[in-house]
């Protein structure tokens, strides 16, 4: 990791790099962790040398842990938690803000902005409408703020969004997540998508 950082120093580059440890000794929370967050930070040597941080940088630790794949509400809501991270490793933006949010409650809505990229993640589908008149009154960035939601079926929700095209890029959740997440639904939840699912089955 240490050398990334020191080739983006040299060349100006945005390389990322993923570093995984399984903490045996706490290796990784108190050595590894640290070491590199001195690297970013500076740091001086033990003959009293200053060495100055790799600015340029950001860490970021993550613990990792199995979710029970019994449905249940809770198992959902600790499924959607550790997603919103994979969403924002994958999309580079970490930073979280209320400014879409507003009064909205996180287990229903939250907003990530840093270096011009914006990512929007909806778990309560019934508050889409309010964030829609939320997203009208904020201002259009160089690029579309990009809007996942977890839904129970596959609606990508674009007519809700009508109104904000310009604004957004509604992204379907990667089918992993959207797997895990189908898995772990209450069952009294699945039982009423299969029956609306039967229904379109019939209408078409």
């Amino acid at each position: 990791m240490h050398a990334v950082m020191k080739l983006n120093a040299e060349d100006g580059g945005h390389r990322r790099c993923i570093l995984v440890n399984n903490n045996e000794n706490k290796i990784c929370e108190e050595v590894t962790y640290e070491r590199n967050k001195r690297v970013i930070n500076g740091y001086t040597t033990p003959k009293g040398m200053a060495v100055e941080g790799l600015k340029n940088n950001s860490l970021r630790y993550y613990k990792m842990n199995f979710i029970p794949r019994e449905r249940s509400t809770m198992n959902r809501r600790k499924l959607m938690a550790a997603c919103t991270d994979l969403l924002c490793i994958k999309n580079d933006v970490y930073a979280e803000s209320d400014q879409i949010v507003g009064k909205l409650k996180k287990n229903d809505v939250r907003y990530f902005e840093e270096r011009g990229k914006r990512m929007l993640v909806i778990y309560n589908e019934a508050v889409i409408c309010q964030v829609v008149e939320q997203i009208k009154d904020a201002e259009a960035g160089d690029t579309p703020m990009k809007v996942y939601v977890f839904s129970y079926g596959s609606d990508p929700y674009a007519d809700e969004f009508i109104d904000v095209a310009d604004k957004v890029e509604l992204c379907a959740l990667p089918q992993a997540i959207y797997d895990a997440y189908r898995r772990v639904l209450p069952k009294e939840v699945e039982k009423k998508l299969e029956v609306e699912n039967d229904e379109e089955v019939s209408n078409d």
